[in-house]
Formats: C-alpha cells, sequence, structure tokens
C-alpha cells in the first residue's frame, strides 16, 4: 500500500499543479481577452466619432455660416442630420455659451439660456473638437453628449457647431459585437460615468462606475483587475481609454467561468487519483514517467515562450497537459496579434500614427544629415460619408481596404502609407524630388478615383504635398503644411493634388 500511494502521490502532485498552471494561464488569458476586446470596441467607437466629426467640420464651412445666414443655416442642418440614428440635434453657440440656433426649435423661437456643457467652452480657448461628458439636455430632459466644432470665419472662432448625440447609438454599436455568455461591456466618459451598456444600460446609464474600478484606472490608459459589475456579479475586468477622447471601455468577464473549469480539472485529477489506486504499483509508475515527460515538454515551451522565441505545440499525451500546451500558444499568438496592432490599423493593416511617427521622424533626421529631400502626401477621400451613409459602415469597411491595397500597389516598397483616422491616410515618400512626388500624387489620384467593387457612389482622393524642407525643418510642420494643402485642393474642386505654400 505505501509503494502504491508513494507512486501515485506525485502524479496527483503534478496533475494539481496541472490544474493550478492552467487556472494562471487561462486567467492570464482572460486578463488579455478583456483587454484587447476593450480596445477593439474602443477603436470602433473612435472610428465612428471621427467619421462624425468629419462630417461635422464640413457642416462647420458651409457659406451660410460664413455670411451670417442663420435661418439659411437652419434649414441645411435641419435636411442634413449627419447621423440621424444617434444625432439628436445641432446647436449652434456662442463664445458667451448661449445658443443661437437649434434645430429642435424652429428658426426665430425662443431658445433655452442655459444647458450648455461647460467643456464646449475649449472649442474657444483651444480651437479644437470637444466630446463633452453625459448631460442632461435642458430641451429633452434625457441624457445625451454632444460633439463640439469650431466655426472659424476670417480666422476667428465665431461659433461652436455642436451635434447632440444619444446614448442609444453606443449601446446599438456594443450589440453589434457578439460576447460570450455572461460577459458584459460598458462605455465611461471622463467623469467615469456609464454612457452605454450591454447589459441592462437603462437601468446604469448615467451611473458612475464602480469605485474599485475608477481606482484602477487613475494614470493607466488600459489595465486588468478583479471587481464585481454594478449588478453584483465578481469579474474579471479589462479597461482601455482613449488617448482621443479620454472615453473608457471596460469589459468583464464572470470569474465563475473560469472556476467552473478549475473544478472541474480538479474532480478529474481525484478521480484520477481513485483509479491509480486501484491499479496499482506499475501503472502509478509508467504514469509518472508519461507526467514527468509532459511536464518537461511544457517547460520547455514555457521557457521558449518567455524568451520570445516562437513555439510549436508539444507533443502531449494527457489531455490537462495538452490544455495548458495550448493555452500557451494562445498566449503566445495574442502576444504577437498585440504587438501588430499596437503599431498597425486594425482594418487595413497599415502602419498606425503610432508607428508612422517613427517611421516619419528616422526619414527627417536621414535627410537632415544627408542634405536630401523627402515629400509627405495628406490624403482624404472625396464622396466617402455618402457611402456610409447610403451603403452602411461595412462597405464603407471594404472600400478602406480596397483604398489601402491601390496605395500599395502604386507607391514603391520603401515608401510608408498609414491610416491615422477615419478616410484619411498618409504616405511618405523618400528620397524623391517635388516633380517626382507630384507625378507619384498623380498616380494615387488616378488610382483611387477608379470605381470600387458594389460602390454606385462615385469616389475620389484630394491629395495635399509637402516637402522637406521646402515645406517644413519637422514632421509637425510638415504634416500641417501638407493638410492644409489637402484642404486647399478639396477647395479647389477634389479629385487633385495640391502642394503647400513654401514656409
Amino acid at each position: 500500500r505505501m509503494l502504491v500511494i508513494f507512486s501515485v502521490l506525485p502524479t496527483v502532485l503534478i496533475c494539481a499543479w496541472l490544474a493550478y498552471s492552467n487556472y494562471r494561464l487561462q486567467r492570464e488569458g482572460f486578463e488579455q481577452q478583456t483587454v484587447l476586446l476593450a480596445r477593439a470596441i474602443q477603436a470602433e467607437i473612435e472610428r465612428e466619432l471621427a467619421a462624425i466629426e468629419s462630417g461635422l467640420k464640413v457642416m462647420a464651412t458651409a457659406p451660410e455660416l460664413a455670411r451670417g445666414d442663420l435661418m439659411g443655416f437652419h434649414q441645411h442642418a435641419t435636411n442634413n442630420i449627419l447621423a440621424p440614428d444617434m444625432a439628436l440635434n445641432y446647436v449652434l453657440t456662442d463664445a458667451k455659451g448661449l445658443q443661437v440656433l437649434n434645430t429642435l426649435f424652429p428658426f426665430g423661437a425662443a431658445l433655452p439660456k442655459t444647458g450648455t456643457p461647460a467643456q464646449l467652452q475649449q472649442v474657444f480657448a483651444q480651437r479644437e473638437t470637444v466630446l463633452t461628458d453625459l448631460f442632461k439636455g435642458v430641451t429633452t430632459q434625457a441624457h445625451i453628449m454632444a460633439l463640439g466644432v469650431p466655426v472659424v470665419v476670417n480666422d476667428k472662432v465665431v461659433y461652436s457647431l455642436n451635434m447632440g448625440l444619444t446614448p442609444d447609438y453606443i449601446n446599438r454599436l456594443i450589440a453589434q459585437r457578439p460576447l460570450p455568455d455572461g460577459w458584459l461591456i460598458a462605455v465611461l466618459d471622463r467623469s467615469r460615468t456609464i454612457v452605454g451598456r450591454s447589459r441592462d444600460p437603462l437601468k446604469f446609464i448615467g451611473q458612475p462606475v464602480g469605485l474599485k474600478v475608477q481606482q484602477a484606472m487613475d494614470g493607466n490608459s488600459s489595465g486588468f483587475l478583479e471587481s464585481v459589475t454594478k449588478d453584483n456579479v465578481p469579474a474579471f475586468t479589462g479597461f482601455s481609454t482613449s488617448d482621443r477622447w479620454g472615453w473608457t471601455v471596460v469589459a468583464a468577464a464572470p470569474q465563475r467561468s473560469l472556476y467552473d473549469d478549475l473544478f472541474a480539472q480538479l474532480a478529474q485529477v481525484l478521480l484520477g487519483l481513485v483509479l491509480a489506486l486501484g491499479l496499482g504499483f506499475w501503472l502509478a509508475r509508467r504514469a509518472g514517467a508519461k507526467v514527468m515527460s509532459s511536464v518537461q515538454q511544457l517547460n520547455d515551451t514555457a521557457l521558449a515562450l518567455g524568451r520570445g522565441e516562437d513555439v510549436s505545440p508539444p507533443s502531449l499525451e494527457l489531455q490537462e497537459a495538452q490544455a495548458v500546451g495550448t493555452a500557451m500558444l494562445q498566449a503566445a499568438d495574442a502576444m504577437r496579434k498585440v504587438k501588430f496592432f499596437a503599431q498597425h490599423d486594425a482594418l487595413t493593416e497599415l502602419p498606425n500614427r503610432l508607428l508612422f511617427d517613427e517611421l516619419a521622424q528616422r526619414s527627417i533626421l536621414s535627410a537632415m544629415r544627408h542634405h536630401g529631400e523627402l515629400a509627405l502626401l495628406a490624403m482624404d477621400l472625396d464622396g466617402f460619408k455618402k457611402v456610409n451613409d447610403t451603403l452602411g459602415h461595412s462597405i464603407g469597411d471594404e472600400v478602406l481596404k480596397t483604398v489601402a491595397q491601390r496605395i500599395g500597389y502604386t507607391i514603391r516598397a520603401s515608401d510608408v502609407a498609414a491610416r491615422i483616422g477615419g478616410d484619411e491616410f498618409i504616405v511618405l515618400l523618400d528620397g524623391v524630388s517635388q516633380s517626382d512626388a507630384l507625378q507619384t500624387a498623380d498616380r494615387l489620384v488616378h488610382a483611387l478615383c477608379q470605381p470600387y467593387y458594389g460602390v454606385s457612389v462615385p469616389l475620389g482622393v484630394s491629395i495635399g504635398l509637402a516637402m522637406y524642407p521646402h515645406h517644413g525643418s519637422d514632421l509637425k510642420s510638415l504634416m500641417l503644411a501638407a493638410d492644409s494643402a489637402m484642404y486647399a485642393a478639396k477647395s479647389a474642386g477634389k479629385g487633385q493634388t495640391h502642394t503647400a505654400k513654401p514656409q
């Protein structure tokens, strides 16, 4: 009996260790999955807000505003709601925060004297887009947010053009993504108030998120913790905060889904103990040898994973060990994906702004040392908003993928193309003259103005060209010059290239 017990005991201990290791790996998997899910939904919300911001900026340049025709703009705005499934109204406010136009009221009617969020004053102070926290509208007495852009006339911000946004659209965005059973998604504004929720939104919108989650968010743009949801469910919680808007997406997975697996594995270990005691010493010694072999392979795989090496699935005979090996492979794959999408746009797989800035800075430093030239092309699609409005965002996403492919076919392998948001792209042409850069830009205009499969809406592109060092000596000034030239191309009729003015 003692011989059998001593033979089985190592197997039992190893199986328990494997179960615990599997628990730890699965827990780490929950951490990665919740944070990645929060980032994915955050990216979708940012993409939607960027599209609305672009359309709102176009509205802010309406000729009626430039000539002070508020009645004409009221009619124009009423007939051109950018996002009717989420937008409540347009409101035009002055520098004192007073409403001068509200599409919920007939033109000339008395407007509310209060209710404008103080955050919208930043539109005048900083001349940039502002997304407010959740507040109750004076007119509707419903929870809304506001997105405001500056209306500039004669280089002065004269109004803030604001769009009222409802939480319903955020809830619909969340509902579009299928979630595992029991999982929860919540969207928070800068004040950490719930503005959208995948479960019982009407009950919790407008409430602050839990204190433990708030404390974890202090000073962190993303993270993972154990918490209890507003409906008292213990959960593994991951969050990610938008650098652009300051909003946070929280993804929570119920802890019971992990503990159920753990208890099941422990039950298997106990059953194995009973069977092993019955079979005797020779079977116990044989099983122990198999377990030790599996552990060694898992050790080797874990060490290789820790060194950042590519790992292949180990050949394991034990189900529990195989589960750990599979979890290790999933962790390695998740780390590769996180590293890739940290530097690339999730939709087009082009470099994102962070990676583009790093590569562009290197090229500028090289050009500075060797007295060379390089070109920056700022690109914005013409007519893309109509694709989303008439054909849907899924078709719009396919168009953006096609645009990325056509850009890749048109430029050199040594050039760098990136998507920096919405339908905006940027291309770095290293070691080219202005005439060569213009030829490349013309080829891009030709390529991107060709028809798109399944899209009847005419599409094109407006390109702004800035050269180093003629139009700027650093990345920021070159970007500003290229953007200004791009807007000049749009103003001149779209579907063309415009060169920036010398610095």
